[in-house]
């Protein structure tokens, strides 16, 4: 058997770190370790990862970090990164406690961010033995600070590095905020978000929800403004055609869609202050059936339907609700799979949906297709187009969560037909979602009292089967005389 690249390479790296570090040595190195790096990437992990450290030794890694060429460091600091992904923090501080503080002190700003990424990894709940305390008083270090600052006056790179590190801190701990706002690194960052530079306030939008994860940053980043300009932004850029101001609205979008996951506040009083509905529903509605702002609204609609309390302000508001039915009456081929995948979105809000919540999706249902939704969706499924086909499952799969759901579906004996009918011929994420289907069906209360005993013994036996089950045929040998 030939030897594998991966290993070939790195027997080349440990030739060249044995010899005198030449011009030319420095650069085959450097081509080496970028080799190596895309060899991490591509995988197999672990037997590149095995392999490498069983001859390059972290402390060999750490030492080239000192070489008097900045690409080399750059290419280094990348795999020693990949490298220390799977190695927890008890293990960094025990093993490398020397080169924390040599790392943060290091003038190379990749150096330093690598350093700080490293204190973000103890989480208690996966492993109990992790001093979180410890983590933490490395990150709020003097030296730790003096680092971020010196990263902050860099360019654009370097400074959303540190905010990364700095917005992943702050998610889990508001004393962590509160550190960072006294230090005037959160002022720091909000500034960001007025950047005339547009790739810096995407890049600011972006972390905003990552940010609320609690009520205390959420309720200083709102004092700030933030919010109310990200929105009178979005109203700006009606007037402007430009590419960087379709870029900029499409980022502010999905900021305040992402925002009815965001933990530190109730979606409910945020979309009422901040009503970004009627923007998503002007959008939904563009003529262009192509246009990323219409595809990036309705892809809004399904993110913010998503949530209960979200869903019950959108459904208050109509605009937006209306235009994604609008649409999807009238929609054709990706625009429809768009919408399909919305309206899951919507529908699947709750893995046991009740209430009000559940009453909006049902008031959503009767208006598609004028009513006929169901017998629509089923004949866009059995085309046999794997997009539309695997969209129009994942509707139904939510539907089946609900109990007018299921009722809908135990009543159309179309879709009963196909659900129990294999096809090995489809394509196997279409028949993982038939399964799940059928999976959601079995495993609701309702469903003996919906369907009849024999479909509901069927339903039962594929649900067993599993998804690729095939009947086995019978083969006779014919001897020849």
């Amino acid at each position: 058997m030939s030897e594998k690249e991966y290993v070939k390479n790195i027997k080349l790296i440990c030739e060249l770190l044995q010899s005198d570090p030449t011009p030319g040595v420095i650069q085959g190195l450097r081509e080496a370790f970028e080799t190596l790096s895309k060899q991490l990437k591509a995988g197999p992990f672990l037997e590149v990862f095995e392999a490498t450290l069983s001859n390059i030794p972290f402390s060999a890694l750490f030492s080239l970090l000192a070489a008097p060429d900045n690409k080399l460091i750059v290419t280094v600091a990348e795999v020693t990164g990949q490298l220390l992904k799977p190695v927890t923090w008890p293990m960094v501080h025990q093993t490398f406690e020397e080169y924390i503080i040599q790392g943060l002190a290091h003038p190379h700003p990749v150096v330093k961010a690598l350093v700080l990424r490293q204190f973000l990894k103890c989480e208690q709940k996966a492993d109990p033995l992790c001093d979180i305390g410890m983590a933490m008083d490395y990150l709020l270090s003097e030296e730790s600070v003096l680092a971020i600052k010196t990263l902050l006056a860099g360019n654009e790179s370097q400074r959303f590095r540190v905010y990364d590190v700095v917005a992943a801190a702050i998610k889990d701990s508001d004393s962590s905020f509160e550190f960072f706002r006294q230090e005037g690194i959160v002022d720091l960052l909000l500034k960001e978000g007025s950047a005339k530079d547009v790739l810096v306030a995407m890049n600011f939008y972006e972390l905003v929800p990552t940010l609320c994860e609690s009520s205390v940053p959420y309720e200083y980043i709102e004092a700030a403004g933030v919010f109310k300009n990200v929105l009178e932004q979005v109203h700006q850029a009606k007037t402007d055609d430009s590419v960087t101001s379709s870029l900029l609205r499409l980022s502010a979008l999905k900021l305040f869609s992402r925002m009815a996951d965001a933990k530190g506040i109730s979606p409910g009083r945020f979309y009422g202050k901040y009503a970004i509905a009627p923007e998503l529903a002007e959008l939904v509605l563009l003529p262009e059936p192509r246009s990323d702002l219409k595809i990036t609204a309705i892809t809004c609609v399904g993110t913010i339907g998503n949530n209960p309390e979200a869903l019950e302000y959108l459904a208050s508001e109509k605009t937006a609700l209306e235009a994604l039915v609008t649409v999807y009456n009238t929609s054709i081929g990706q625009l429809r799979v768009e919408c399909l995948q919305a309206i899951a979105c919507i529908f699947g809000y709750s893995a046991t949906p009740s209430g009000t919540a559940s009453q909006i999706c049902y008031e959503l249902y009767a208006k598609l297709d004028e009513g006929k939704f169901l017998v629509g969706l089923t004949k866009e499924i059995m085309k046999g187009f794997e997009e539309s086909c695997v969209a129009g499952l994942a509707v139904i799969q939510k539907l089946a969560l609900h109990a007018w759901g299921l009722h809908e579906i135990a009543s159309y004996q179309n879709i009963v037909n196909f659900l129990l009918m294999r096809d090995s011929s489809r394509a196997k994420v279409a028949q993982q979602w038939q399964f799940a289907v059928i999976e959601s069906i079995v495993k609701a209360p309702e469903a003996k009292s919906e369907f009849d005993d024999e479909t509901f013994a069927r339903l039962e036996r594929y649900a067993r089967e599993g998804p690729y089950y095939a009947v086995a045929t019978a083969r006779v040998a014919v001897e020849s005389s």
